[in-house]
């Protein structure tokens, strides 16, 4: 892989505006401003603005600290997943005690259409039982 020089272009605009509207987003969510935010990450507002109009990309200290005060993953923030939650942890918990939920998903990835409707049915019915 090629190493990128101190002039390749990192982020493309459209991935700029993307992770500005999710920096938006998680900061309305908790009903914070700019300078809440500066205040956290050690920043000016107006820094925290760049971010969040897509002027800027947060350097990576930034998204971790972010990361861990939204209590997202960085690839939710970077806009690189749509799970706010690290699913590799959800993944590795036991279904069954041969089979874990990344197992069950992976078999129900090569499933056909019909197959799937049925499990969905099964599991309407199973959940429906369950309240």
């Amino acid at each position: 892989m090629k190493k990128p020089n101190s002039t390749a272009v990192v982020f493309s605009e459209e991935q700029k505006q993307i992770i500005a509207r999710i920096l938006v987003n998680l900061r309305e969510l908790k009903s914070l401003k700019q300078t809440d935010i500066g205040e956290y990450l050690h920043l000016s507002p107006g820094t925290v603005s760049h971010y969040e109009k897509g002027r800027t990309v947060p350097p990576t200290e930034a998204v971790f600290m972010l990361a861990d005060f939204y209590k997202v993953t960085t690839d939710y923030i970077l806009g690189r997943s749509a799970s706010k939650k690290d699913l590799n942890e959800t993944y590795s918990k036991k279904l069954t005690s041969k089979m874990t939920i990344g197992d069950a998903v992976e078999i129900m990835l090569k499933m056909t259409d019909a197959e799937k409707e049925h499990l969905a049915y099964i599991l309407n019915l199973i959940g429906n039982n369950q309240k």
